[in-house]
């Protein structure tokens, strides 16, 4: 993950080991014994439909981590040196008041130090395995693996995207994403008539509704990829440098917020039709 404050569904299901069934009443026998065949169908059918859902989870969630490797694995488009002039340039230009680290095991309690954010936080970056940028009462930092540069301006390009109000503003709506789930099931508890065996509206598109909620996080992810590119591009024009590289690594960091983003249309899925929300 690249922004601290992104979460991402890496487990949309759970041990799912109760779910409602619909309990028809009937006036005679026949009828009963129809509506219960009915019901036996209906429980089969959803419970078919609920471990399908868990599978795509689990799925969606391995491919999530194998993509995230290979970006991790990735090569670097350019030399150190170069993306330090990148990382001034959009200081620079972009009018950015932002500190920048470039995290390793072997400066990682300094860095911890200098910029109020703890060790813990720091080791995945320390790693190579990530990399953030964040807003607290200690100021803007940005930080990336030493081991990986290249990341640094993908932060920063979401520390442009902070200056602008409505990207701003997808970038904080990213905080009720844990809530999503449980909000469809008060949803689809306040709106569904009694005794129906209709579907609502919200039966029928908590998976859209899920991924819509997740969307603004995917688009604003894309923008501050964007930024990192065009700025490499400008400022190191002519120096043979290798922005297919560059784009790739971007692409596979956003296909993991993609994939995020049906985790959670599946989780909201699960979560409506278990009444348990899923995280």
């Amino acid at each position: 993950m690249f922004y601290i404050n992104a979460m991402q569904i890496r487990s949309v299901g759970q041990n799912i080991k109760n779910f409602g069934s619909y309990e028809g009443y009937s006036y005679n026998s026949y009828n009963q014994n129809s509506t219960e065949n009915e019901n036996n169908k209906d429980g089969g059918s959803k419970l078919l439909s609920i471990g399908g859902l868990y599978l795509a989870s689990e799925g969606i969630n391995l491919l999530s981590n194998k993509v995230a490797k290979l970006m991790a694995k990735g090569k670097e488009y350019t030399t150190p040196e170069n993306v330090k002039k990148v990382t001034q340039s959009m200081l620079k230009n972009n009018n950015l008041d932002v500190d920048v680290y470039f995290v390793n095991p072997k400066n990682i309690q300094l860095v911890s130090l200098q910029s109020g954010i703890s060790v813990n936080n720091l080791k995945e970056v320390a790693k190579g395995e990530n990399a953030f940028y964040t807003e607290s009462l200690f100021g803007k930092v940005a930080v990336a693996p030493t081991s990986k540069p290249s990341l640094i301006q993908h932060e920063l390009g979401h520390a442009i995207n902070a200056k602008k109000p409505f990207l701003k503003l997808l970038q904080k709506s990213r905080r009720y994403l844990p809530v999503i789930p449980t909000a469809l099931i008060a949803l689809n508890y306040l709106t569904k008539k009694k005794n129906s065996r209709e579907e609502t509206f919200i039966e029928k598109n908590a998976g859209i509704l899920g991924f819509m909620a997740y969307l603004p996080t995917i688009i604003e992810e894309g923008i501050a990829s964007i930024r990192g590119i065009k700025a490499a591009k400008t400022t190191l024009a002519g120096k043979g440098i290798n922005l297919g590289v560059l784009r790739k690594n971007y692409i596979l960091a956003w296909l993991t917020y993609l994939l995020g983003g049906i985790g959670l249309g599946v989780a909201s899925k699960l979560s409506v039709k278990t009444g348990i929300p899923m995280q």
